[in-house]
């Protein structure tokens, strides 16, 4: 353990499980004002299970907001309503029309919500003008999933995107086989990008950020923009056999995506299902992402200083993991950088003295 590194609890409750932040909110710049960051995470009810989630299935999973107006150093967590998991008002559904704007007002936020994980329903998406404080939604996605790329397929997708200008707005999200209703795994899902130029009334499907034969999931992408047509993407890889994180980049503006460097391992092997990335553009330039590794119960940084063509070593900033089960239930990070330089990492962990699953914040020097 480094000794600079300084640990910060966000949310913790021994009854709850807290969880999952990476499933609940994005990066910085997009949820964060300066030293003012915000996240999201999962909260259920706490289980001493044998092995797995440390939560219960019988209960409600409800989604959750942690705010620090201190870059990390303290928090306030509260349940925003109307928000994702819940069901709207009768007169709401199916959904609002789209939302309001601008996009680009400087406390705007999108949370984004699909199947296939803790306290989320469907594809619907919600709005703030005011950093979190209040929501609009929820908001359909304009038959995007009726796109032919996407028809038949189930919407996964989890909260990034790019703010384009007042009424456009780039979203990664990502789609998967159905359960029971193909041949692939449902672990299987692929990332793709879409677009809206229209305030949020439509979405153009633009690409699959992997080819649709490639036979890896590949979900779950942490974009960062370097130039007004260039891209790079950090992407959770899944195979038979192993976990990992990749690099893509477009030269396009997300037209056409391509392997650019594979960042690192989320586990050594297959047993746990590895961990998604989180990443950022440093003021300096630099790239800097971060994930867990499940194997060595680890939470792990790495930088590049050529745009994602190498890395530099893994840069260690948690390893005292130790859970009531003994399960490596871990990571899910989201990533910032506070005015000042340092790294704030927030993930969800368990320690000796907490060992049931909670939120915790992780402020470094790169």
């Amino acid at each position: 353990m480094i000794n600079e590194d300084r640990h910060v609890i966000v949310t913790y409750e021994p009854t709850a499980w807290a969880a999952v932040p990476a499933n609940n909110g994005a990066n910085g710049p997009t949820w964060q004002w300066g030293d003012e960051i915000l996240v999201g995470f999962t909260w259920g009810i706490f289980s001493d299970r044998r092995s797995g989630h440390q939560c219960s299935n019988d209960h409600p999973f409800e989604s959750w907001l942690a705010r620090s107006t201190d870059g990390g150093e303290s928090w306030d967590a509260w349940q925003p309503e109307p928000y994702a998991g819940q069901d709207p008002p009768a007169a709401e559904c199916p959904c609002c029309d789209h939302p309001v704007g601008p996009f680009t007002d400087p406390g705007f936020v999108a949370r984004i919500e699909g199947n296939g994980y803790h306290g989320n329903r469907g594809a619907r998406w919600f709005v703030s003008q005011d950093k979190g404080a209040a929501w609009l939604g929820p908001f359909g996605f304009g038959g995007l999933m009726e796109h032919p790329a996407l028809q038949g397929l189930e919407f996964t997708g989890r909260t990034a995107y790019e703010v384009r200008g007042a009424r456009s707005l780039d979203l990664y999200l990502s789609a998967r086989i159905q359960p029971g209703t193909g041949a692939l795994n449902v672990v299987y899902d692929k990332a793709f990008l879409a677009r809206t130029t229209d305030g949020g009334a439509t979405f153009e499907f633009i690409s699959w950020l992997v080819d649709e034969d490639d036979p890896y999931r590949a979900v779950m992408p942490a974009p960062v923009r370097l130039s007004p047509s260039d891209l790079v993407v950090a992407l959770r890889r899944k195979s038979a056999t192993e976990n990992w994180i990749d690099c893509l980049a477009s030269g396009d503006d997300g037209a056409t995506w391509s392997f650019r460097s594979r960042v690192g391992k989320t586990e050594d092997g297959n047993q746990f299902n590895g961990n998604p990335p989180a990443m950022v553009r440093l003021a300096d330039g630099r790239l800097c992402c971060a994930y867990g590794n499940r194997s060595r119960c680890e939470i792990v940084a790495r930088l590049s200083d050529d745009e994602g063509q190498t890395w530099g070593p893994e840069r260690i900033l948690r390893d005292d993991f130790q859970s009531v089960n003994g399960w490596p239930d871990l990571g899910y990070c989201r990533l910032f950088q506070r005015t000042e330089g340092r790294l704030v990492v927030v993930t969800f962990w368990c320690t000796p003295d907490r060992p049931q699953t909670h939120i915790e914040a992780t402020i470094w020097t790169p």
